[in-house]
């Protein structure tokens, strides 16, 4: 009799670890790429915390998120797939008045994201370009646009240094902020305008983005072609395929030098516009 109710506990045991191992083996997880810039589109509304636990923000179904791969060995091992969010990438609207942060640890289960393609209205910028390890080159390039053609001199010593800043943001928003601290997104920064795009147009021989909006965009930047509709406002955003670069020293020793920042220069609606892609370490 305790024989049979000992077989019959462990078989109870055993029953139990199989189950689990079989539902651990029937979950399946989305592919997350090595890259910088990795889109993924909600599945169902997805809930987590910013910077402090009291911040709360909801992500509806339907959403294009940025993340990046948090997995750790043990997660590699059983072939499981975890990300955080990167919330600076969400409109306003979603990520509310915070600095750029990441969201808590999520399973990217194929339940709750769906891999997608890089959305079209990003590609003013290169999303998957990378460097070998030890290059002594490092990929900045986050689609942030400031008034100017080059990363400023003494950046990191000169106090308030403002200018505009574009973003265009992973869930499809245009977002322009009329005065805000040049490279500095650690700090928290509501926009001038945040407006949903509602059409992409692309001229890829002459470097051309053109984004829709519905939502009045400032004049300086953009221009109404039409009174009624969801297409009212264009922004063009033009790549020149020019460059920059800005030697930046150290500021105990003056004359060595720290790193240079590489920008890639734009035009919208005329005006100079740059963004920090790549810092280049000296030998």
């Amino acid at each position: 009799m305790i024989l049979k109710q000992g077989l019959l506990g462990l078989g109870i045991i055993l029953g139990i670890g199989l189950s689990a191992t079989t539902v651990e083996a029937a979950t399946k997880y989305v592919k997350v790429g090595n890259t910088e810039h990795n889109y993924l589109k909600t599945k169902q509304t997805i809930k987590t915390t910013g910077p402090t636990k009291k911040h709360q923000v909801t992500i509806p179904k339907g959403t294009i998120v940025e993340v990046k791969d948090n997995s750790h060995a043990a997660d590699q091992k059983h072939g499981r797939v975890y990300v955080k969010l990167e919330m600076g990438r969400l409109s306003y609207h979603l990520r509310g008045d915070q600095p750029q942060y990441l969201s808590r640890r999520l399973a990217a289960t194929t339940a709750r994201f769906q891999k997608v393609r890089v959305p079209q209205y990003v590609q003013y910028y290169s999303t998957q370009k990378t460097y070998p390890d030890g290059s002594r080159r490092y990929r900045v390039a986050d689609g942030n646009l400031y008034a100017g053609i080059k990363v400023p001199e003494n950046l990191h010593t000169t106090k308030n240094l403002t200018a505009p800043r574009l973003y265009v943001t992973a869930d499809g928003y245009l977002e322009y902020y009329k005065a805000v601290p040049v490279m500095d997104l650690n700090v928290a920064q509501t926009p001038t305008v945040s407006a949903k795009i509602t059409k992409v147009k692309v001229v890829r021989s002459s470097g051309l983005r053109q984004l829709y909006t519905k939502t009045a965009i400032p004049a300086v930047i953009s221009d109404r072609v039409s009174q009624t509709g969801d297409q009212q406002y264009l922004t063009t955003i033009k790549r020149r395929y020019r460059y920059s670069a800005t030697v930046c020293y150290q500021r105990d020793r003056p004359t060595n030098v720290s790193s240079i920042q590489v920008a890639a220069q734009y035009l919208v609606k005329g005006h100079d516009f740059f963004m920090n892609t790549d810092e280049v370490m000296p030998d």
